[in-house]
């Protein structure tokens, strides 16, 4: 049976990676970015999908227009999500959908997991759930430790493949909780003074705007959006939300105000996601926007055929 798994590209979105990786099922892959959802199911439409006899989805928030696609095309596809802004997909038979286990926040890794369990016990050790709810409290920013934050501090410096490779290996092991090599602790030691830096940093080149009615804190950023963003939130109770605009990529919305759903300010924007923790594009357009405002008087070069 030929199964494939398209997920996102955070720590939530490549453990359902390594869980089926755990079970031995023969699988293919595809990481994608929130953003690049339509473009990239466009592509495989065109190429290779019906050649999978079962398509697993996570952590994606998926248009209705993808749905009517795989179900004209006899897609057998089953999608595991924890996202508000896919609530219209809770009909959907195929759509597990959860937003907390028992009051706790959820996330997809946790959905899945709670899937596969069900037929391959071999995945219930305290190892393996314990790793699942440090994806789970990073995911959902309810910590009760660092380990989350360290999980991710490594997936970033390890890569991809190689974390996928390595959180497979340990979570073969037996004991009873996921635990961290004694390099592996002074390393996230180091990474998180140099993170706590930065954020400071960052927290002084900040600007103040009255958007939407909203008390805004912007702040021009590439790296750690979420870390920022609820470090900036907690700093700074008087503001509302925080945006964190990356040029190179999306704006993203962090607060953490109960009153203050941001996934409905950032749908103003065509965004969306969490109450706590959405996104919005930041396409060609809004670059050009920026570049024709700060040069003033340009023309853009267009590329002729030879």
């Amino acid at each position: 049976m030929k199964t494939l798994l398209i997920t996102h590209t955070d720590l939530d979105g490549i453990s359902p990676i390594i869980l089926l990786n755990l079970i031995n099922e023969k699988f293919d892959y595809k990481s994608i970015e929130i953003h690049d959802i339509e473009t990239e199911f466009e592509k495989l439409f065109e190429s290779n999908i019906k050649e999978y006899d079962i398509v697993y989805i996570c952590d994606l928030t998926i248009p209705e227009s993808i749905y009517d696609k795989m179900e004209s095309e006899n897609i057998n596809y089953y999608v595991f999500d924890h996202h508000a802004t896919h609530e219209y997909a809770l009909d959907n038979p195929r759509v597990t959908l959860v937003f907390d286990y028992e009051g706790k926040k959820t996330c997809a890794t946790e959905v899945f997991y709670k899937y596969l369990v069900n037929t391959h016990k071999e995945l219930d050790t305290p190892v393996i759930r314990d790793y699942v709810e440090q994806v789970r409290q990073l995911d959902t920013f309810t910590f009760e430790s660092d380990k989350g934050r360290d999980l991710d501090i490594i997936k970033e410096a390890l890569g991809k493949k190689k974390f996928i490779q390595s959180m497979g290996r340990r979570l073969k092991k037996d004991g009873t909780e996921f635990t961290f090599s004694a390099f592996e602790k002074r390393f996230t030691k180091i990474k998180k003074e140099e993170l706590l830096r930065f954020m400071e940093n960052k927290e002084t080149k900040m600007f103040k705007y009255l958007i939407q009615g909203k008390k805004c804190g912007v702040v021009f950023s590439e790296n750690n959006k979420s870390e920022l963003g609820n470090f900036l939130s907690e700093r700074h109770p008087e503001l509302d939300l925080i945006i964190l605009i990356d040029a190179a990529s999306r704006i993203s919305y962090r607060t953490c105000k109960e009153d203050c759903p941001v996934n409905e300010f950032a749908s103003t924007y065509g965004g969306g996601g969490h109450p706590k923790a959405s996104g919005s594009k930041f396409n060609d357009d809004n670059r050009r926007k920026i570049i024709e405002d700060y040069f003033g008087d340009i023309k853009e070069l267009i590329e002729e055929d030879n």
